[in-house]
């Protein structure tokens, strides 16, 4: 059984140093408890928000939000960054796949975060997509079981 706020606290302690760098607000809300792979569950929601630090504006903000339900949770990661163009919103979750192929050595990283975060919810019989993006940002959500 994983409780997810202790490990949301976790996740933004360890990219501190990232957060700091790039003058970013991390924000928590909500909490849940699931059945899974605490360290799969804990690469998905790092993922999603490293990323969602790394392509957001200087001095930005970062909002993790848990919600429970009775046979599921929603775990949604928002940022204030640029956006995500509409052509390439399914294409984020394949291996290797870079929106701005530029940017790529400045970030660093494979390009396997989105996919990984794809397979982990996946392999617990959840589901993940972009909710919304626009130039005044993106939110990701994960849609996991509870059992």
């Amino acid at each position: 059984r994983i409780q997810l706020a202790p490990m949301i606290e976790e996740i933004f302690t360890d990219l501190a140093p990232l957060v700091e760098k790039r003058g970013i607000t991390l924000e928590a809300d909500g909490d849940g408890v699931m059945t899974g792979s605490d360290a799969l569950i804990y690469r998905l929601i790092f993922n999603l928000t490293e990323n969602a630090v790394k392509y957001n504006r200087p001095g930005g903000s970062v909002r993790v939000c848990v919600t429970q339900e009775t046979e599921k949770l929603l775990i949604r990661v928002s940022d204030t960054g640029c956006g995500i163009p509409e052509e390439y919103r399914q294409s984020i979750f394949q291996p290797f796949f870079r929106v701005d192929k530029s940017r790529s050595r400045e970030y660093g990283g494979a390009g396997l975060g989105l996919s990984l975060v794809w397979e982990i919810a996946d392999l617990h019989g959840g589901s993940v997509w972009v909710e919304e993006s626009s130039e005044k940002g993106t939110t990701i959500a994960v849609e996991l079981p509870v059992q």
